[in-house]
Protein backbone atom coordinates (compact mmCIF):
# COMPACT_ATOMS: atom_id res chain seq x y z
CA UNK A 1 0.00 0.00 0.00
CA UNK A 2 3.02 2.45 0.92
CA UNK A 3 4.79 1.66 -2.52
CA UNK A 4 1.49 2.52 -4.12
CA UNK A 5 1.02 5.88 -2.51
CA UNK A 6 4.23 6.90 -3.58
CA UNK A 7 3.51 5.22 -6.86
CA UNK A 8 0.90 7.32 -7.23
CA UNK A 9 2.35 10.56 -5.61
CA UNK A 10 5.35 10.33 -8.28
CA UNK A 11 2.39 10.43 -10.87
CA UNK A 12 0.73 13.18 -10.36
CA UNK A 13 4.05 15.74 -9.38
CA UNK A 14 4.49 18.33 -11.87
CA UNK A 15 7.56 17.83 -14.47
CA UNK A 16 9.52 20.65 -15.23
CA UNK A 17 9.45 21.29 -18.79
CA UNK A 18 12.28 20.83 -21.11
CA UNK A 19 14.70 23.43 -22.56
CA UNK A 20 13.10 22.93 -25.97
CA UNK A 21 9.49 23.46 -24.32
CA UNK A 22 10.40 26.72 -22.82
CA UNK A 23 12.27 28.06 -25.71
CA UNK A 24 9.21 27.26 -28.22
CA UNK A 25 6.63 28.48 -25.51
CA UNK A 26 9.35 31.94 -25.34
CA UNK A 27 9.03 32.70 -28.87
CA UNK A 28 5.29 32.07 -28.90
CA UNK A 29 4.66 34.36 -26.11
CA UNK A 30 7.30 37.28 -28.07
CA UNK A 31 5.45 37.05 -31.32
CA UNK A 32 1.89 37.33 -29.05
CA UNK A 33 3.08 40.45 -27.34
CA UNK A 34 4.69 41.55 -30.92
CA UNK A 35 1.44 41.38 -32.34
CA UNK A 36 -0.32 42.95 -29.15
CA UNK A 37 1.90 46.16 -29.48
CA UNK A 38 2.12 46.31 -33.25
CA UNK A 39 -1.65 46.38 -33.50
CA UNK A 40 -1.51 48.90 -30.56
CA UNK A 41 0.85 51.14 -32.06
CA UNK A 42 -1.27 50.87 -35.06
CA UNK A 43 -4.54 52.12 -33.73
CA UNK A 44 -2.83 55.06 -31.76
CA UNK A 45 -1.18 56.16 -34.94
CA UNK A 46 -4.69 56.00 -36.75
CA UNK A 47 -7.62 58.19 -36.64
CA UNK A 48 -11.24 57.84 -37.32
CA UNK A 49 -12.80 60.20 -39.55
CA UNK A 50 -15.80 62.54 -39.60
CA UNK A 51 -17.53 59.63 -41.59
CA UNK A 52 -16.27 56.77 -39.32
CA UNK A 53 -15.41 54.45 -41.91
CA UNK A 54 -11.81 54.53 -42.66
CA UNK A 55 -9.49 54.99 -40.36
CA UNK A 56 -6.03 57.06 -41.33
CA UNK A 57 -2.61 57.82 -39.44
CA UNK A 58 -1.87 60.28 -37.77
CA UNK A 59 0.80 63.23 -38.48
CA UNK A 60 4.22 62.61 -35.79
CA UNK A 61 4.74 65.69 -33.53
CA UNK A 62 7.11 67.81 -34.31
CA UNK A 63 9.76 68.65 -32.05
CA UNK A 64 10.56 72.19 -33.77
CA UNK A 65 7.23 73.04 -32.77
CA UNK A 66 7.00 71.91 -29.35
CA UNK A 67 3.97 69.92 -29.88
CA UNK A 68 2.84 67.36 -27.04
CA UNK A 69 -0.63 66.38 -28.17
CA UNK A 70 -3.16 65.80 -25.37
CA UNK A 71 -4.50 62.12 -25.79
CA UNK A 72 -6.35 61.99 -21.93
CA UNK A 73 -10.17 62.30 -22.58
CA UNK A 74 -10.75 63.11 -19.30
CA UNK A 75 -8.07 66.03 -18.64
CA UNK A 76 -9.31 67.57 -22.29
CA UNK A 77 -12.72 67.45 -21.10
CA UNK A 78 -11.63 69.30 -17.81
CA UNK A 79 -9.95 72.02 -20.00
CA UNK A 80 -13.62 72.22 -21.81
CA UNK A 81 -15.34 72.58 -18.74
CA UNK A 82 -13.11 75.15 -17.41
CA UNK A 83 -14.68 77.71 -19.64
CA UNK A 84 -17.05 79.66 -17.81
CA UNK A 85 -20.13 80.86 -19.47
CA UNK A 86 -19.13 81.27 -23.04
CA UNK A 87 -22.51 82.90 -24.27
CA UNK A 88 -21.29 83.85 -27.76
CA UNK A 89 -19.69 81.05 -29.79
CA UNK A 90 -18.33 82.87 -32.61
CA UNK A 91 -16.08 84.58 -29.43
CA UNK A 92 -14.37 81.03 -29.06
CA UNK A 93 -11.22 80.65 -30.07
CA UNK A 94 -8.92 77.91 -29.83
CA UNK A 95 -4.85 78.19 -30.23
CA UNK A 96 -2.72 75.13 -31.99
CA UNK A 97 -5.56 72.81 -31.80
CA UNK A 98 -2.98 70.01 -32.98
CA UNK A 99 -5.02 66.53 -33.41
CA UNK A 100 -8.32 68.46 -31.91
CA UNK A 101 -8.62 66.66 -28.57
CA UNK A 102 -10.48 70.06 -27.64
CA UNK A 103 -11.72 70.69 -31.00
CA UNK A 104 -14.13 67.87 -31.17
CA UNK A 105 -15.66 68.55 -27.82
CA UNK A 106 -15.64 72.39 -28.01
CA UNK A 107 -17.86 72.01 -31.86
CA UNK A 108 -20.59 70.21 -30.04
CA UNK A 109 -21.40 73.40 -27.73
CA UNK A 110 -19.83 75.87 -29.52
CA UNK A 111 -20.21 75.43 -34.13
CA UNK A 112 -19.38 79.28 -34.43
CA UNK A 113 -15.95 78.74 -32.91
CA UNK A 114 -12.93 79.67 -34.60
CA UNK A 115 -9.69 77.32 -34.63
CA UNK A 116 -6.03 78.34 -35.62
CA UNK A 117 -3.46 76.54 -36.23
CA UNK A 118 0.16 76.23 -37.28
CA UNK A 119 1.30 73.06 -38.75
CA UNK A 120 0.02 72.70 -42.09
CA UNK A 121 -0.06 68.74 -41.48
CA UNK A 122 -2.86 69.36 -38.78
CA UNK A 123 -4.49 71.59 -40.32
CA UNK A 124 -5.11 68.96 -43.08
CA UNK A 125 -6.61 66.44 -40.57
CA UNK A 126 -8.76 69.27 -39.01
CA UNK A 127 -10.27 69.80 -42.20
CA UNK A 128 -10.82 66.51 -42.90
CA UNK A 129 -12.17 65.68 -39.64
CA UNK A 130 -13.97 68.74 -39.02
CA UNK A 131 -15.17 69.93 -42.05
CA UNK A 132 -17.90 72.13 -40.50
CA UNK A 133 -15.10 74.11 -38.21
CA UNK A 134 -14.11 77.78 -39.16
CA UNK A 135 -10.53 77.23 -39.52
CA UNK A 136 -7.27 79.28 -40.13
CA UNK A 137 -3.66 78.72 -40.49
CA UNK A 138 -1.54 81.33 -38.42
CA UNK A 139 0.65 82.28 -35.93
CA UNK A 140 -1.02 82.43 -32.25
CA UNK A 141 2.05 85.23 -31.46
CA UNK A 142 1.39 87.26 -34.95
CA UNK A 143 -2.48 87.49 -34.29
CA UNK A 144 -3.84 90.90 -33.59
CA UNK A 145 -6.37 90.08 -30.62
CA UNK A 146 -7.63 93.71 -31.02
CA UNK A 147 -7.97 92.96 -34.90
CA UNK A 148 -9.64 89.44 -33.89
CA UNK A 149 -12.18 90.66 -31.60
CA UNK A 150 -13.47 93.10 -33.80
CA UNK A 151 -14.06 90.34 -36.64
CA UNK A 152 -15.67 87.93 -33.85
CA UNK A 153 -17.84 90.45 -32.66
CA UNK A 154 -16.43 91.57 -29.11
CA UNK A 155 -14.02 90.23 -26.44
CA UNK A 156 -12.78 87.06 -26.94
CA UNK A 157 -12.88 83.60 -25.03
CA UNK A 158 -9.26 82.03 -25.74
CA UNK A 159 -8.17 78.32 -25.27
CA UNK A 160 -4.83 76.69 -25.95
CA UNK A 161 -2.77 73.63 -25.19
CA UNK A 162 0.25 76.15 -25.21
CA UNK A 163 3.54 74.31 -26.43
CA UNK A 164 5.70 75.36 -23.41
CA UNK A 165 8.45 76.99 -25.47
CA UNK A 166 5.67 79.39 -26.06
CA UNK A 167 3.56 79.85 -22.65
CA UNK A 168 5.75 83.00 -21.34
CA UNK A 169 5.87 84.96 -24.77
CA UNK A 170 1.93 83.96 -25.24
CA UNK A 171 1.14 85.53 -21.62
CA UNK A 172 3.17 88.78 -22.32
CA UNK A 173 0.95 89.03 -25.45
CA UNK A 174 -2.11 88.59 -23.62
CA UNK A 175 -1.16 91.54 -21.59
CA UNK A 176 -0.41 93.83 -24.24
CA UNK A 177 -4.26 93.36 -25.62
CA UNK A 178 -5.64 92.15 -22.07
CA UNK A 179 -9.16 94.71 -23.26
CA UNK A 180 -9.83 92.65 -26.48
CA UNK A 181 -10.06 89.37 -24.08
CA UNK A 182 -12.41 87.64 -21.45
CA UNK A 183 -11.52 84.93 -20.20
CA UNK A 184 -7.99 82.27 -21.39
CA UNK A 185 -8.01 78.55 -20.22
CA UNK A 186 -4.89 77.18 -21.00
CA UNK A 187 -2.28 74.59 -20.13
CA UNK A 188 1.65 75.08 -19.09
CA UNK A 189 4.79 74.00 -17.76
CA UNK A 190 3.73 73.63 -13.95
CA UNK A 191 6.95 75.45 -12.98
CA UNK A 192 6.02 78.24 -15.29
CA UNK A 193 2.66 78.01 -13.23
CA UNK A 194 4.38 78.21 -9.84
CA UNK A 195 5.97 81.17 -11.13
CA UNK A 196 3.18 82.70 -12.25
CA UNK A 197 1.35 82.63 -8.58
CA UNK A 198 4.41 82.58 -6.13
CA UNK A 199 4.51 85.08 -3.36
CA UNK A 200 6.79 87.91 -2.95
CA UNK A 201 10.23 87.02 -1.19
CA UNK A 202 11.08 83.55 -3.07
CA UNK A 203 13.02 82.76 -5.94
CA UNK A 204 10.07 82.41 -9.01
CA UNK A 205 8.65 85.74 -8.39
CA UNK A 206 9.37 87.95 -11.23
CA UNK A 207 7.99 89.69 -14.06
CA UNK A 208 5.62 87.44 -15.17
CA UNK A 209 3.92 86.70 -11.79
CA UNK A 210 3.76 91.06 -10.99
CA UNK A 211 1.95 91.64 -14.16
CA UNK A 212 -0.30 88.04 -14.17
CA UNK A 213 -1.49 88.64 -10.76
CA UNK A 214 -2.04 92.67 -11.28
CA UNK A 215 -4.37 91.97 -14.78
CA UNK A 216 -4.58 88.50 -15.14
CA UNK A 217 -6.36 87.14 -11.71
CA UNK A 218 -4.59 83.75 -12.42
CA UNK A 219 -6.17 80.48 -10.86
CA UNK A 220 -4.96 77.26 -10.95
CA UNK A 221 -7.69 74.40 -12.00
CA UNK A 222 -6.38 71.14 -12.27
CA UNK A 223 -2.80 68.99 -13.14
CA UNK A 224 -2.10 67.13 -15.98
CA UNK A 225 0.40 64.32 -15.69
CA UNK A 226 2.89 63.60 -18.88
CA UNK A 227 1.38 60.44 -19.29
CA UNK A 228 -1.62 62.51 -20.45
CA UNK A 229 0.64 63.66 -23.81
CA UNK A 230 2.30 61.93 -26.87
CA UNK A 231 5.22 62.37 -26.94
CA UNK A 232 5.51 62.14 -23.17
CA UNK A 233 6.90 65.12 -22.23
CA UNK A 234 9.90 65.46 -18.99
CA UNK A 235 7.80 67.63 -17.18
CA UNK A 236 4.37 67.47 -15.71
CA UNK A 237 1.42 70.50 -16.88
CA UNK A 238 -1.22 72.64 -14.85
CA UNK A 239 -4.16 73.88 -16.57
CA UNK A 240 -4.29 78.05 -15.19
CA UNK A 241 -7.70 80.09 -16.17
CA UNK A 242 -6.89 84.03 -16.36
CA UNK A 243 -9.38 86.89 -16.22
CA UNK A 244 -7.69 89.31 -18.07
CA UNK A 245 -8.53 93.28 -16.79
CA UNK A 246 -6.67 96.52 -17.20
CA UNK A 247 -7.86 97.19 -13.65
CA UNK A 248 -5.10 95.78 -11.34
CA UNK A 249 -5.88 93.93 -8.51
CA UNK A 250 -5.30 94.98 -5.60
CA UNK A 251 -4.84 98.40 -6.02
CA UNK A 252 -7.40 100.73 -3.90
CA UNK A 253 -9.62 102.99 -5.71
CA UNK A 254 -7.60 101.53 -9.18
CA UNK A 255 -8.02 102.79 -12.36
CA UNK A 256 -7.72 100.81 -15.43
CA UNK A 257 -4.38 101.29 -16.84
CA UNK A 258 -3.39 102.02 -20.75
CA UNK A 259 -1.30 100.38 -22.62
CA UNK A 260 1.08 102.67 -22.34
CA UNK A 261 0.90 102.43 -18.49
CA UNK A 262 1.58 98.71 -18.77
CA UNK A 263 4.58 99.24 -20.76
CA UNK A 264 6.06 101.14 -18.43
CA UNK A 265 5.74 98.57 -15.72
CA UNK A 266 7.05 95.63 -17.64
CA UNK A 267 9.90 98.06 -18.57
CA UNK A 268 10.50 98.86 -15.04
CA UNK A 269 10.10 95.21 -13.94
CA UNK A 270 12.52 94.18 -16.39
CA UNK A 271 15.16 96.86 -15.12
CA UNK A 272 14.95 95.78 -11.97
CA UNK A 273 14.85 92.25 -12.16
CA UNK A 274 17.82 92.02 -14.14
CA UNK A 275 19.50 92.58 -11.08
CA UNK A 276 17.29 91.21 -8.70
CA UNK A 277 19.36 91.34 -5.87
CA UNK A 278 20.31 94.90 -5.82
CA UNK A 279 18.84 97.39 -4.02
CA UNK A 280 16.22 99.45 -6.01
CA UNK A 281 17.99 102.49 -5.26
CA UNK A 282 21.27 101.29 -7.31
CA UNK A 283 19.21 99.60 -10.31
CA UNK A 284 16.88 102.68 -10.82
CA UNK A 285 18.96 105.52 -9.83
CA UNK A 286 19.28 107.13 -13.54
CA UNK A 287 15.40 106.90 -13.25
CA UNK A 288 15.49 108.54 -9.73
CA UNK A 289 16.84 112.18 -11.26
CA UNK A 290 13.58 113.07 -13.00
CA UNK A 291 11.07 111.23 -10.95
CA UNK A 292 8.13 112.83 -10.85
CA UNK A 293 7.82 112.02 -6.89
CA UNK A 294 10.94 110.78 -5.25
CA UNK A 295 10.21 107.61 -3.63
CA UNK A 296 10.67 106.91 0.25
CA UNK A 297 14.23 105.39 1.00
CA UNK A 298 12.35 102.35 2.75
CA UNK A 299 11.15 101.35 -0.36
CA UNK A 300 14.87 102.06 -2.22
CA UNK A 301 15.93 99.83 0.10
CA UNK A 302 14.08 96.74 -0.70
CA UNK A 303 15.11 94.09 -3.53
CA UNK A 304 12.56 93.80 -6.27
CA UNK A 305 11.36 90.11 -5.20
CA UNK A 306 10.18 92.10 -1.77
CA UNK A 307 7.72 94.02 -3.50
CA UNK A 308 4.60 93.06 -3.34
CA UNK A 309 2.44 93.61 -7.00
CA UNK A 310 0.58 96.38 -5.82
CA UNK A 311 3.40 98.30 -4.58
CA UNK A 312 5.06 98.41 -8.38
CA UNK A 313 1.81 99.94 -9.42
CA UNK A 314 2.88 102.66 -6.79
CA UNK A 315 6.17 102.97 -7.95
CA UNK A 316 5.75 103.17 -11.00
CA UNK A 317 3.17 106.36 -10.73
CA UNK A 318 6.28 108.09 -8.24
CA UNK A 319 8.82 107.78 -11.21
CA UNK A 320 6.48 108.52 -14.23
CA UNK A 321 3.48 110.16 -12.52
CA UNK A 322 0.96 110.91 -14.73
CA UNK A 323 2.85 111.09 -17.91
CA UNK A 324 1.27 108.27 -20.55
CA UNK A 325 4.05 108.64 -23.61
CA UNK A 326 6.45 105.73 -24.32
CA UNK A 327 8.84 105.43 -21.50
CA UNK A 328 11.49 103.39 -23.25
CA UNK A 329 13.86 106.01 -24.23
CA UNK A 330 14.05 106.53 -20.83
CA UNK A 331 14.34 102.80 -19.30
CA UNK A 332 17.16 101.94 -22.37
CA UNK A 333 18.88 105.03 -21.16
CA UNK A 334 19.11 103.79 -17.58
CA UNK A 335 20.54 100.13 -18.78
CA UNK A 336 23.87 99.56 -19.61
CA UNK A 337 23.53 97.76 -22.98
CA UNK A 338 22.47 99.79 -26.07
CA UNK A 339 20.75 96.68 -27.42
CA UNK A 340 18.65 96.77 -24.18
CA UNK A 341 14.43 95.98 -24.93
CA UNK A 342 12.35 97.75 -21.94
CA UNK A 343 9.85 95.24 -22.95
CA UNK A 344 9.98 91.20 -23.45
CA UNK A 345 9.07 88.82 -26.12
CA UNK A 346 5.34 88.54 -27.10
CA UNK A 347 4.84 92.21 -26.15
CA UNK A 348 3.80 94.74 -28.53
CA UNK A 349 5.17 97.96 -27.73
CA UNK A 350 3.28 101.14 -28.14
CA UNK A 351 5.12 102.29 -31.18
CA UNK A 352 3.57 104.05 -34.14
CA UNK A 353 3.94 101.41 -36.69
CA UNK A 354 6.99 102.55 -38.39
CA UNK A 355 7.48 98.85 -40.44
CA UNK A 356 7.92 95.49 -38.84
CA UNK A 357 7.98 95.19 -34.92
CA UNK A 358 10.94 95.34 -32.73
CA UNK A 359 12.59 92.25 -31.54
CA UNK A 360 12.85 91.66 -28.01
CA UNK A 361 15.12 90.18 -25.95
Amino acid sequence: AVAAAAAASWCHAPVPPSPMWRAVHQRTVSVERGCVWLAGRQSRLSMSTAGGGERRRQPSAKQSLGQNFLVDESMSRGMVGALEAVGVGDRLVEFGPGQGALTALLLEAHPQMLAVELDQRMEAVLREEHPQLALRRGDMLEIDLADLSAERGGSLQLITNTPFYLTSPFLFKLLGQLEHVEQVVLSMQAEVADKVLAPPCCKDYGILTVMLQLFGRPERLFEIPPTAFRPVPKCSASVLRLRPSAVPMGVDGGAALTVAQRSQLLGLLKLAFEQRRKMLRHTLKPLLLDAATPPPDELLRMRPEQLPPAEWIELAAMLFGADTTDSAPALQAAHASGSWKAYKKGWRPPQPALGGAASAS
